[in-house]
């Protein structure tokens, strides 16, 4: 039989014994990895010290932590932009007929027609002003080319036939190259076309058949 000095030795032995064997709860919990957490596939910070580390790191090289990846704060996942609702495209408006400029060519066309009638008399004066229609046009056809504005023909034939008309309204249209004219710039049909060249050829006949035989006799 064991005396109570021996027994009270063999009992210290085995307690300390499983005292050594035993785990240590905490250190599982800080430095082994939780196993029900998964690495992320790209970099993270360390959750010790906030070092970027890459996806196969698993032991901090800056402070030596080993990586639990329960505790790696993951970012969140970015919120979807909407992008911008475009903005509907709204059509030009169309050019409206400019009053004020269709007044200050009907003043200056009677002034300048004064002007040629005091200076060469009726006859003259009538050529003089022909000779200006056309000359505008000239000018804003060629003037409608280099602003690419659609066409061309018809605003200098327009000035040129009915220049007190066209010619104010091709000079509020030059301001706007993005906008429209309907009236002058619409698609018409083939009869139309016709009737308006065929007045244009009779302007110009008419205007050359008076320059080469002059007025007719009274």
């Amino acid at each position: 039989m064991e005396t109570p000095s021996e027994w009270a030795k063999r009992f210290n032995r085995e307690k300390t014994g499983a005292e050594a064997g035993s785990p240590n709860p905490e250190a599982e919990t800080v430095d082994s990895p939780s196993p029900l957490a998964e690495f992320p596939t790209e970099a993270f910070p360390c959750p010790a010290c906030g070092q970027l580390l890459g996806a196969s790191c698993r032991v901090c090289v800056a402070c030596g932590h080993t990586i639990d990846p329960a505790q790696i704060v993951r970012p969140q996942g970015a919120v979807a932009i909407a992008p911008p609702a475009q903005a509907s495209e709204t059509k030009p408006v169309p050019v409206r007929y400019p009053w004020r400029i269709f007044f200050a060519v009907l003043v200056i066309s009677f002034l300048l027609a004064q002007v040629f009638i005091e200076l060469w008399g009726l006859e003259k004066a009538q050529l003089a002003m022909g000779g200006v229609q056309t000359l505008a046009g000239i000018w804003v056809f060629f003037d409608a080319l280099s602003q690419r504005i659609p066409c061309p023909w018809r605003w200098g034939l327009g000035s040129m036939l009915l220049p007190v008309i066209i010619f104010p309204w091709y000079l509020a249209r030059r301001r706007v190259p993005q906008s429209a004219c309907p009236f002058v710039e619409r698609e018409v049909g083939p009869i139309i076309r016709f009737l308006f060249f065929a007045l244009a050829a009779f302007f110009l006949l008419s205007a050359i058949f008076y320059v080469l035989h002059g007025p007719a006799p009274k």
